[in-house]
């Protein structure tokens, strides 16, 4: 006899994202804090700040955790604000006329590989003095228009912070990175599947998904 095997109630998992959708004026603040572009630039960091002074420093001056906290109310009174507005798409334009500038042909290209880079406290893929200067020949390279891609690690545990036991032991605190409230992209392939890089390693292969950082004109 043979029995249809049903799988009616075998679960399908699904990778659901769900982020906040800003009112359409508001659109360019997505483009920019996808682009480290704002860490160098005190007019946009400011601007950040005038959206709302609370949440800025609640998201320990992260904007893209920023943006995706903002209430409805506060979207609202911004759009309405002539002069913050005016202040947004002036330096959106300053943005975009930065990255429309063309490599220069006649310059060689550069790949630049570090363990860490120091680009901003809010990317913890760094550690140290050594960090800070890879993360500065990144934003040189990028103000002075070198043709340069950078090659790096993404740290589920950037660093830890250290605590103090009752006994008076050090104690290391590893806190997990959360890519998604990051100013990070994920690379994906043309069927819109994460691409996956394949290294080989001893006797068997490393897989490794590979996420984009734009720092500026350079990307990471």
């Amino acid at each position: 006899m043979i029995i249809k095997t049903s799988y009616s109630n075998t679960p399908i998992w699904k990778d659901i994202h769900v982020h906040a959708e800003l009112p359409a004026p508001l659109r360019p603040l997505e483009e920019i804090i996808h682009n480290l572009w704002w860490v160098w630039n005190e007019e946009v960091k400011a601007i950040f700040e005038n959206l709302d002074p609370e949440e800025w420093e609640k998201s320990e001056k992260n904007p893209v955790v920023m943006l995706q906290n903002l209430q409805s109310d506060i979207t609202e009174n911004v759009v309405k604000n002539a002069e913050l507005m005016d202040r947004i798409y002036r330096v959106y334009d300053k943005f975009k006329q930065y990255m429309a500038v063309p490599h220069n042909p006649d310059r060689p290209s550069v790949a630049y590989f570090s363990m860490e880079y120091g680009l901003t406290h809010v990317l913890k893929i760094y550690s140290g003095g050594l960090g800070i200067l890879a993360g500065d020949y990144l934003k040189e390279a990028s103000d002075s228009n070198v043709d340069m891609t950078a090659v790096g690690f993404l740290y589920r545990y950037g660093y830890f912070t250290q605590t103090l036991s009752v006994e008076g032991q050090q104690i290391a605190n590893y806190e997990a990175q959360n890519f998604g409230n990051l100013p990070i992209t994920q690379v994906m392939n043309e069927d819109g599947t994460p691409m996956i890089l394949e290294v080989p390693f001893h006797d068997r292969p490393i897989y490794s998904n590979i996420w984009k950082v734009a720092v500026g004109r350079i990307n990471l």
